[in-house]
Formats: structure tokens, C-alpha cells, sequence
């Protein structure tokens, strides 16, 4: 099988590109449709648009665990296709659809009992919290359809296969125009449903990509040979799914905690802070789509080269699209650098705001070039079956190091603004090292045997 598969043995660089640019538009359209959220619900009421805002926290939940299992799945899959066995990858594949849907009923329930609370100490009191609820309830509800279309997303993109991904972002962005309007307003025979429709279009819009990316990947070549008995839970195999994508579930939601700490300490320099760094940090992410695609390109080539014990693909596979990934992000750098009140204005007339953010994105612009390092490193090590080292660097980078440090300079040494700006720019260099750092002692290489994939 190895020999007719071009995942190891077709040209690499085409192969990176053939997987990660689709993926790359798919998250363009999936942030646009969070953009389209944002604004039919600030068009509809300052409360609506502060509902999202507080969500979310307890959105990123949902989509942290979906992804989670996905990318772990996904990399048990590859492995196993690359070693050329198909009845394993089909089985985990299977496993997989019924791990995500237990536990989407588990989080759809815990979830639902939970948000009350949660919300009540992210600050909303009294009606808010029945406000909030109405938007995130339908979401909650819809939770299975979240991780199925990641989960058979998974199963495509171990094949090389990211194109019906990126197809179903555009579709559900488009949806979304049409269905943001329809819900919250109402009309031809919908009732209006305020931001409780907003939450619908979300949950409607998943559920369609449910269907759609099953019977695009039950079509696929891996489930040829699928069997209905495959979905039978098999502890061993569930338990291995777990043990690859808690630790990936767990980086993604270390995300929103890392994001509300910095929030609680530039708070204390006002809201224009606060609203600069909003602005800036979703332009920041914006600059790092392409990333996302040549994460998941070198997790794909990685895992199933990985598998076929064909090391030195696989190393050329993480150095190209390392390659890739520097040169991207010079360019997105140096064209932030230069143009920062440009795209800070584009969000905004406020002068303060726009300084504000003019600052923080030519400091956070500076430190662009060591992003690859760490989305490529931590996707190679998942690659090979070691997902806690990713996990423990990002809670380093994103919790661990900005809690201490802004702490002591802000709370102890009383520190400015621009202390907060250069420790995080200085954080993403220093975990970008490590993610290469690692990458570099652990990844196998030609002539080397089958290492245990204990991290």
C-alpha cells in the first residue's frame, strides 16, 4: 500500500500544499462566520453582541474537545494507514464516531446545567444569565454535530483529503448570512427568536455539516472495508483515542484561559486597552491562518510517514513546511509592522484605541517568525505520538509563564503597558525554541527503530 500512497512517496511540497491551502480557506470563511455572528448580533443589541463576547469561554470549550479527539484521531488513523494498516485505521476511525458522540450527549448535558454559573462568574447577574443561556443553549443542543464534523473531518484529512472541509466552511459561511437574519428577526414562517437565533444558525449550520461530511467520508477509501459492528464501543481503542487528543483538546482550551489572563491585567489600564487588544489580537490571528494549514499538512505527512517508518520523509515533510511557514510569516510581519494603523482603523475611528493597537501589534508582529516553529513543532510531535509535549508548552506559554511574569511586573514592580506587550511577544519566541527544541530530540530518524510514543 505504502509504495501507491503519495503520502509516502509523492513529492512533499505538493503534497503540503495540496492538504494545507484548503485548509487555510476553510479557516478564513469558519473566522468569517464568526464575523458574521458578531455582526447581526451587534445590529440587534448591545446585550446580544456582550452575549457572544461572554460566551466565548464556553464556546472554545466545545470546539477544544471536538478538535481535540479529531487531531488525536486523526493521528492514530494516519499512523496506521502509513503502516499500511487499513483494518486499525478504519477501526479507529469508527471508535472515534462513537467516542465524539457519547461524549457530545455528556457535554451537551454537563454543559447546559453548568453555563448558569459559569456565566454568573464571568460577571452576568439576574436576566443576563437567562439572555446568555438563550444564545448558548441551542449550541450546547448541537454539541454531537460539533464533534462528528470534526471527527469525519479527522477521518478525510488522514487521508490527505481537507478539500471537503474547506468546502463545508464556505458553505456554513454563506448559510450563516442567510440564517443570522432569518433567525434573530424572524419571517416567512420562522417566530423571531433575538439571540437565541444566532445560536440556532450555529447549531443548524453543524448539523448540516454533519451529514454532509459523513457521506463524504463514509464514501472515502479508508471506509471501504467498514463494518456497522466497528462502532461497538472497544475500550482499548477509545482509551488510545483519549490518550492522543485530550492533550490537543486541553492546548486549545488553555487559549480562552490564556486570553482572559492578559484581559485581567491590561484591565487595569482601561477599556480602550481592553478594546485595542481585542481588535489586535483577532488581526493577529487573522495573519496566522495559513499556520492552521501546514499544521494540519505535517500532522497528516508526519503521522502516516511516521507509521511507514519512512523517517527521512518525514523530517522533509516538517522542514518544508517550517520553510513555508517562516517565509509566511516575515511577510505577514512585515506587512503588520508597516500598515498597523491602517488595519487597526479599519475596526475603529476611537485615536486612543488605534495607538493603543498600533503598538501592540508592531511589538506582537516582531515576534511573527517564531510562530512556525512552534505550529509545526507541536504538529510534528503529534505526528509521532507524543501530544503531552504541545499540551505542556502551550499551559507554559499561554498560562503558566504569563501569570508569574505579568504579576511580578505589573502587580509587584508596577510596570506599564508596554511590559505586557514585550512579555508576550518574548513568550512566543521562547515556546517556539521548545516546540523546535524537542522536535529536534525526539523525532526519529532514518535508521532509527519504532520509539513508544509515551509523551
Amino acid at each position: 500500500m505504502s509504495e501507491a500512497n503519495p503520502l509516502t512517496s509523492g513529492d512533499i511540497s505538493r503534497q503540503i500544499r495540496r492538504i494545507g491551502i484548503p485548509v487555510g480557506i476553510g479557516v478564513l470563511f469558519n473566522n468569517l462566520f464568526q464575523v458574521v455572528d458578531t455582526f447581526y448580533a451587534g445590529e440587534f443589541s448591545r446585550e446580544a453582541l456582550a452575549a457572544l463576547a461572554l460566551s466565548f469561554p464556553i464556546y472554545f470549550i466545545i470546539i477544544g474537545l471536538a478538535s481535540g479527539l479529531g487531531t488525536g484521531a486523526s493521528a492514530l488513523i494516519g499512523n496506521a494507514l502509513g503502516a499500511g494498516e487499513r483494518e486499525e485505521a478504519v477501526h479507529y476511525a469508527a471508535q472515534g464516531i462513537t467516542l465524539t458522540v457519547l461524549l457530545g450527549l455528556l457535554t451537551a448535558t454537563v454543559g447546559i446545567a453548568v453555563s448558569p454559573r459559569l456565566y454568573q462568574i464571568l460577571g452576568a447577574a439576574g436576566d443576563g444569565v437567562h439572555f446568555n443561556m438563550s444564545y448558548i443553549t441551542p449550541i450546547f443542543q448541537a454539541t454531537v454535530c460539533f464533534n462528528l464534523v470534526f471527527m469525519f473531518h479527522a477521518a478525510l484529512s488522514a487521508q490527505g483529503e481537507t478539500r471537503p472541509f474547506r468546502n463545508f466552511l464556505i458553505l456554513g459561511f454563506a448559510l450563516n448570512i442567510f440564517l443570522d437574519p432569518w433567525f434573530i428577526y424572524g419571517g416567512w414562517g420562522m417566530p423571531a427568536m433575538g439571540v437565541a437565533g444566532v445560536g440556532a444558525a450555529t447549531a443548524l449550520v453543524q448539523l448540516i455539516g454533519s451529514f454532509v461530511l459523513g457521506w463524504r467520508a463514509l464514501r472515502s477509501p479508508l471506509f471501504a472495508d467498514f463494518k456497522p459492528r466497528m462502532l461497538i464501543p472497544d475500550i482499548r481503542r477509545a482509551l488510545e483515542i483519549v490518550k492522543q487528543g485530550a492533550p490537543p483538546a486541553l492546548d486549545l482550551s488553555t487559549v480562552s484561559i490564556g486570553a482572559f489572563i492578559v484581559t485581567y491585567f491590561i484591565s487595569r489600564f482601561g477599556t480602550d486597552v481592553v478594546a485595542a487588544y481585542g481588535i489586535a489580537s483577532r488581526l493577529d490571528g487573522l495573519f496566522w491562518i495559513p499556520l492552521v494549514g501546514l499544521d494540519v499538512a505535517t500532522l497528516v505527512l508526519v503521522a502516516q510517514n511516521n507509521g511507514a517508518r519512512r523517517y527521512g520523509r518525514m523530517w522533509q515533510a516538517h522542514n518544508i513546511a517550517l520553510r513555508y511557514g517562516l517565509i509566511l510569516m516575515l511577510i505577514g510581519g512585515a506587512i503588520v509592522f508597516v500598515f498597523a494603523h491602517q488595519l487597526i482603523s479599519i475596526f475603529t475611528d476611537e485615536t486612543a484605541i488605534i495607538e493603543i493597537g498600533v503598538v501592540y501589534l508592531r511589538i506582537s508582529a516582531l515576534a511573527y517568525w517564531a510562530k512556525p516553529l512552534g505550529f509545526i513543532g507541536f504538529a510534528a510531535l503529534r505526528g509521532i505520538k507524543r501530544p503531552l509535549l504541545p499540551m505542556t508548552i502551550s499551559m507554559t506559554r499561554m498560562i503558566i509563564l504569563p501569570a508569574i511574569l505579568l504579576y511580578a511586573l505589573v502587580i509587584l514592580l508596577g510596570a506599564g503597558l508596554l511590559s505586557i506587550w514585550w512579555t508576550t511577544a518574548l513568550i512566543t519566541i521562547v515556546s517556539g525554541f521548545l516546540a523546535w527544541f524537542f522536535v529536534q530530540r525526539l523525532m526519529p530518524r532514518e535508521g532509527a527503530k519504532a520509539e513508544p510514543s509515551a509523551l
